[in-house]
């Protein structure tokens, strides 16, 4: 016989048994979700790393404090806010950070976008003049960490 007590309790039991479990599966629903984006994002930001390939064809001084850099998209992708890249600039070896469109030491575009195949021209102004016979080094680097650099010497 069947005590109606134990009956209550045993169906309570089996209930949030069944609760837990809808929880559990959907903790572990909600982690491989999680996962899948992650993944998907990583695989996007390769992808568009792989794709993207920039090289400085040529840098050169027109004045003591002034110097053009012509950065060219040798990849398969567009390089979209060159303004957000980061440029490096100085003695070979001994490059620093400069800013972008600020107080010399300081360095502009001449685009925003470059496509496959196009040529931008970056305008470095120097707060100080090169030193002729020095070697210096211009290393630009995307927004992905694609890098391209180019050591002259000041004649």
């Amino acid at each position: 016989m069947v005590v109606p007590g134990e009956a209550v309790s045993e169906a309570i039991l089996i209930i949030a048994g069944v609760i837990m479990i809808g929880v559990l599966a959907g903790a572990i629903y909600l982690s491989i979700s999680y996962i899948g984006s992650a993944m998907d994002a990583s695989y996007l930001a390769g992808s568009q790393r792989l794709l993207t390939d920039v090289q400085i064809v040529f840098a050169t001084n027109t004045t003591s404090t002034t110097l053009y850099a012509y950065l060219q998209n040798i990849g398969e992708e567009p390089v979209y806010n060159l303004q957000l890249g980061t440029l490096y600039f100085g003695l070979e070896n001994q490059q620093q950070p400069i800013g972008y469109n600020s107080p010399a030491p300081s360095w502009t575009v001449n685009t925003q976008v470059l496509n496959p195949g196009s040529t931008a021209t970056i305008t470095i102004t120097l707060s100080q003049p090169l030193v002729k016979g020095s070697y210096y080094t211009v290393m630009y680097v995307t927004q992905n960490g694609v890098q391209a650099e180019y050591t002259f010497q000041v004649v």
